[in-house]
């Protein structure tokens, strides 16, 4: 049942408080792409009166999990319009609601009402104990649920929001969790900068303060589109029906699949719908499936393709939760333990990405907030024996050991049909990530004309593999003009392209290889501005070896022309010098015993390295990571 969040406000015009209607527009503003996605239901009354409040409970029994008010108020009461609500009955209404999990007090001195709360039963209470500013309130309220709408916890939000105003304003005051008490300071004049404080039943506590809102739909694919895309396909129909399980993790997946035409609902041409799974996976992914469509007959070609999806979906999670697991370790100044970050070669292309994942993800969780929640499903399954996760996994990686060593011959129709569907079940574990976006940053620039607030414009655009194999940059100012920000020269996750300041960098992991060209902008081609993205691959003399994506996996292992590597500079790459061994020095003479009265070929050496950033960050993750 999808939670509802009502949002209430009360204005008095007497004692008129200027930033209600602000609070009202940001807080919409926070919540209303999951509301759009139908992952909750956003409620606003914004005159809010008595009636109003029993109406909506009355007709969305059990289903409101938060209930927050905005304006004036006091220990007994709430001030609405036509009228005060009184405490007692409020508290006896709210605590009627089998399905409430907060009520969110953003008035003045409304800490008396939390002990009524409590008794009458509402899990948790966010009440204040003195007046409060009404711009700091706004702030405090957006902060809060900002951070709730990107799948922090309840108690996480709200130290998230008292962290903001800290940081903000210049008084500050330790903030200390308690289960039915005070979380923050005593009202006191020292610190009426600070007056929020979040209060929890005695009992049960933990599994209050750590409630989520939810960030999955039950729903996925009608069954007669199930049926549909069944009969539309036969090479590549698991890897198709993988939209089931992309769309309960984004709904306009589905918007794309049919039309209206007058009252009914038709399905389009089912020959895009291979192009919704490519597009709304991360590029590296979506290259390999897009591979796949042009290797459909049964052979070895076709099941090292297969094989090659699973490889690079796997590689590609394994280094989004390494690329977190170092922005805990940074943020908590902690020792972590992560051999596995250094491969050679060898230990490269035999390393299982995926069955890590069960003991890199718990080191994330026990020390932050994971930035992909949802990686807790998918480590629960692998570490079940009987799931089809599980089972997918183990058949997988002894085909990839039986192709490297003894490539099957037989039966390969069959064995072909089988990985793929091991590879969709894979995917299907993996469909999270279509949810989220993956930017190329390439470069922040600081905009701020006279009189005009403050702006960022970033030389960036998506990473979504199409039809092509490149993606140029976005070009219209809408889409480049932010109001904050995120790191650049890097790849970056965000699940709102609005709010880049939470964002995580996957450097030095993934990269695209074209940010790291230094050229001027009258020498930019078309080629500059596309994407161009590698995969981290392994570490050899001092240097890393990144592979392409445009291949398989196995042809990007084997052949130079697929790899870079940190050791390159300028000229190599103007001169189209891939790798190292690449860069020899020769005596055409030595050919063939003649002078031809020519120089040796003379390798620049002070050319500045391209990649150097990168490999500069991978030394000091190891040296974060690694004791």
């Amino acid at each position: 049942m999808t939670p509802i969040i009502y949002l209430t406000f009360a204005n008095d015009p007497d004692a008129h408080l200027a930033l209600l209607k602000e609070e009202s527009r940001r807080l919409n503003e926070a919540l209303e792409e999951l509301d759009r996605k139908e992952y909750l239901k956003l409620l606003r009354e914004e005159s809010a009166q008595v009636e109003d409040i029993f109406a909506a409970f009355t007709r969305n029994k059990d289903r409101i999990a938060i209930f927050h008010y905005a304006g004036h108020a006091g220990g007994t009461a709430l001030n609405l319009e036509g009228g005060s609500g009184q405490a007692e009955g409020l508290a006896q209404l709210l605590g009627q609601q089998q399905g409430l999990q907060l009520v969110f007090l953003n008035g003045c001195s409304s800490k008396g009402q939390v002990k009524g709360l409590l008794a009458a039963g509402v899990p948790a209470v966010i009440a204040t104990s003195v007046p409060i500013e009404d711009r700091k309130a706004t702030e405090f309220a957006q902060q809060f649920y900002e951070a709730l709408a990107n799948r922090r916890t309840i108690g996480q939000a709200f130290k998230m929001a008292q962290a903001y105003l800290n940081t903000r304003y210049s008084k500050s005051v330790e903030v200390v969790m308690r289960d039915a008490g005070w979380v923050g300071a005593d009202a006191t004049a020292d610190n009426m900068d600070m007056p929020w404080g979040l209060y929890t039943q005695d009992t049960g506590s933990e599994a209050i303060l750590n409630w989520k809102l939810p960030f999955f739909r039950p729903i996925g694919l009608p069954p007669d589109m199930i049926q549909y895309i069944g009969k539309s396909f036969t090479a590549n129909r698991y890897i198709v029906l993988v939209l089931d399980e992309m769309c309960k993790y984004n709904p306009d997946i589905y918007a794309q699949m049919v039309e209206q035409k007058g009252e009914e609902t038709v399905k389009k041409d089912s020959k895009h719908f291979p192009w919704l799974v490519i597009e709304n996976f991360p590029w590296p992914i979506g290259s390999q499936i897009r591979l796949l469509r042009f290797y459909d007959k049964p052979n070895l070609e076709r099941l090292e393709h297969l094989l090659s999806t699973y490889i690079i979906t796997s590689q590609l999670l394994y280094y989004i939760l390494l690329s977190d697991l170092w922005e805990q370790a940074r943020q908590h100044a902690d020792d972590f333990v992560w051999k596995d970050i250094k491969l050679d070669k060898q230990a490269f292309a035999n390393f299982d990405f995926l069955g890590h994942i069960p003991r890199l993800y718990p080191l994330v969780a026990a020390k932050g907030v994971p930035f992909i929640g949802e990686f807790a499903i998918l480590t629960e399954a692998l570490a079940s024996a009987d799931s089809p996760l599980t089972k997918a996994h183990v058949f997988l990686e002894d085909l990839r050991g039986q192709l490297a060593t003894d490539p099957p011959t037989a039966d390969l129709d069959k064995l072909c049909v089988k990985t793929e569907q091991a590879v969709s079940i894979v995917l299907r574990a993996a469909a999270f990530l279509a949810r989220y976006r993956m930017l190329t940053v390439r470069n922040v620039s600081i905009e701020k004309p006279r009189f005009e607030p403050l702006a960022y414009e970033l030389d960036m655009g998506p990473l979504n593999a199409t039809q092509g194999t490149g993606l140029n940059l976005y070009q219209d100012a809408r889409y480049r003009r932010k109001e904050n920000y995120s790191d650049s020269c890097s790849i970056v996750l965000v699940s709102n392209e609005n709010h880049l300041d939470q964002s995580l960098n996957l450097s030095p992991f993934v990269m695209d290889k074209n940010t790291f060209v230094k050229v001027k902008k009258s020498e930019t081609t078309e080629q500059d501005r596309l994407a161009h993205i590698f995969l981290m691959g392994w570490e050899e003399d001092d240097q890393l070896i990144y592979l392409a994506i445009d291949h398989s996996f196995t042809y990007a292992l084997n052949n130079p022309d697929d790899q870079v590597n940190t050791a390159m500079t300028q000229d190599d790459f103007v001169e189209g010098r891939n790798l190292a061994e690449d860069r020899i020095t020769s005596n055409l003479a030595d050919d063939f015993g003649a002078d031809f009265g020519l120089d040796a070929d003379v390798v620049n050496d002070d050319s500045p390295k391209v990649f150097q950033q990168l490999y500069d960050q991978y030394v000091l993750c190891k040296n974060d990571l690694i004791l």
